[in-house]
C-alpha cells in the first residue's frame, strides 16, 4: 500500500520594519551638520554676558532657546530611528520599541523594550482611537498593542492614520501579528488622553483612563482641521520669534557692543 503523500510544510515570511537607511542618514548629518553650531552657543551667551551686554543677548537667549527644542526633536527622532524594529517570524516576533509605560502620552519616553515573544503566548492584538489634547490642539490617533495570556501589554505605537509612517505602519504590523498568531484584533472604541495626566503621574497620583463614544467622521475631520490650524499658529509663532530675536540683536546693539566684542559695528552705527 503506497503511503499518502505528505503536503508540503507552509513556510511563513520573516518580515522586517524598520528606517530606512536613507531616513537614518539624512537625520545623522542633519544632527551632525547642526551640531557645532549649537555647541557654540553657550560660548557666545557667556562672552556677551562676562561683558555686560544684557539687553544684547536677548535675541541670542531666544534663538537659543528655539536652537535647543529643534535639537532635541532631532536627536530624540535619530535615536528611535536607529532603534526601533520589529521583526516578524515564523515562530515568534522580535520587538524593540519605546514603551514608556502607561499614560507616557502621544511621544513615548526612551525607554526600549526588546524581547522575543512567541506568537502562542498572544491572547490578542488591541487597536483604539485615542484622542489627545484638548479644544486648543487636539490630535487623533490609532494606537495598537498586544495582550499577552499572562495579562502584560506590550505597546507597539501610534500613528496618524491620515498619514501612516511607511516604515513602521504599526496598524498593519499589529494585523499581520494577528494573522500569525491566529488571534483576533480587538477595537477597544475611542479614549481621550490630556497633558494633566502625565504630570500627575509623574507626581505619584493615578488617574483612570477617560472613555470616550465613537468619533463621527464629521468629528474627526473637525479635529484633524483643529490640530493643522494649531500647528500652523505654532510655526508662524516661531518663525516670528527667531526674527524678532535677530531683529533686537542686530539693531539695538549699541555701537560700544562690537567694539567690546573686537568687531566693528554696522556703518548706521559708527
Amino acid at each position: 500500500m503506497a503511503e499518502a503523500a505528505k503536503a508540503p510544510e507552509r513556510t511563513v515570511e520573516r518580515m522586517v520594519y524598520e528606517a530606512g537607511a536613507g531616513r537614518k542618514t539624512a537625520l545623522s548629518l542633519a544632527f551632525l551638520i547642526l551640531l557645532p553650531f549649537y555647541a557654540s552657543l553657550p560660548a557666545m551667551l557667556a562672552r556677551r554676558l562676562v561683558h555686560g551686554l544684557w539687553f544684547d543677548t536677548i535675541g541670542l537667549i531666544i534663538f537659543s532657546a528655539l536652537f535647543t527644542g529643534l535639537m532635541g526633536l532631532l536627536g530624540v527622532q535619530l535615536y528611535l530611528a536607529l532603534r526601533s524594529r520589529v521583526e516578524l517570524g515564523e515562530t515568534a516576533v522580535r520587538i524593540t520599541l519605546p514603551q514608556g509605560g502607561r499614560g507616557a502620552g502621544a511621544t513615548p519616553m526612551l525607554h526600549f523594550f526588546n524581547k522575543e515573544i512567541p506568537y502562542d503566548k498572544i491572547a490578542a492584538v488591541e487597536t483604539r482611537e485615542v484622542l489627545f489634547g484638548n479644544a486648543m490642539a487636539p490630535v487623533l490617533l490609532r494606537a495598537t498593542r498586544l495582550a499577552l495570556k499572562d495579562g502584560e501589554h506590550v505597546r507597539l505605537g501610534n500613528v496618524n492614520e491620515d498619514n501612516v509612517d511607511s516604515a513602521l505602519p504599526f496598524p498593519e504590523i499589529g494585523a499581520k501579528i494577528a494573522r500569525r498568531a491566529g488571534v483576533d484584533v480587538v477595537d477597544a472604541g475611542t479614549v481621550r488622553r490630556s497633558i494633566e495626566k502625565p504630570v500627575l503621574k509623574f507626581f505619584g497620583r493615578k488617574t483612570p483612563t477617560e472613555a470616550s463614544p465613537p468619533l463621527s467622521d464629521v468629528e474627526k475631520v473637525e479635529i484633524n482641521s483643529r490640530h493643522s490650524r494649531a500647528m500652523k499658529y505654532l510655526v508662524a509663532g516661531m518663525a516670528a520669534l527667531v526674527v524678532a530675536g535677530i531683529a533686537i540683536d542686530v539693531f539695538t546693539a549699541p555701537r560700544t557692543s562690537f567694539a567690546i566684542i573686537g568687531g566693528s559695528a554696522p556703518s548706521g552705527k559708527r
